[in-house]
């Protein structure tokens, strides 16, 4: 090492272990906050689906059972999501370095499920949507067009804001990860 690299080692920036804690506890916040906000509009679909379904189970079976397809593909979806996305606790006795690549593998593990992750919700899902509209051409006559048509742009527009919001949230998870590396 020439006295360059020296002089440029002794003038870089340090970093605190209890800034990287700090950052790794605001991760950990706001992956419980969105998991929270994800569990409470989970469970207000699942019960305004059961109210609208309940009604119908003797006069439209395949509704029922398409409803019943989707909150099963959701629980599924659910939970492997809730796999991918689970945080790893920190150890308390990394010293900086370490708990600054331990924090770096979490936003590397967060934006990895984040991006693409409609390859894990749809599959499960799709059944039960499927079912839906094929239960819309048996189950009803006459066949309702403007209520397919209109389930089926809600269910893209909804797909559609799901994948932008999680691209979004992985590419500003990419930002965090190279203003780590910039250090």
């Amino acid at each position: 090492m020439n006295t360059q690299q020296l002089w440029q080692a002794l003038d870089a920036p340090r970093i605190s272990l209890a800034f990287v804690r700090q950052q790794s506890d605001a991760l950990r916040h706001r992956l419980q906050m969105r998991h929270a906000f994800e569990y409470i509009v989970s469970a207000i679909a699942v019960a305004c689906v059961v109210w609208k379904v309940v009604p119908l189970i003797s006069v439209k079976p395949l509704v029922v059972l398409s409803m019943a397809l989707w909150i099963a593909g959701g629980l599924v979806a659910f939970y492997l999501r809730r796999k991918r996305f689970a945080l790893q606790e920190q150890p308390a006795e990394f010293g900086v370095l370490d708990a600054l690549k331990f924090h770096r593998r979490q936003l590397e593990r967060q934006r990895d499920a984040r991006r693409g992750n409609w390859r894990q919700w749809l599959p499960p899902i799709l059944p039960g949507v499927v079912m839906f509209f094929v239960a819309l051409f048996v189950d009803f006559t006459p066949t309702p067009w403007n209520k397919i048509v209109s389930c089926a742009i809600w269910f893209v527009f909804v797909s559609a804001v799901s994948i932008v919001m999680n691209e979004r949230a992985a590419r500003r998870i990419q930002q965090e990860i190279d203003a780590l590396d910039s250090l």
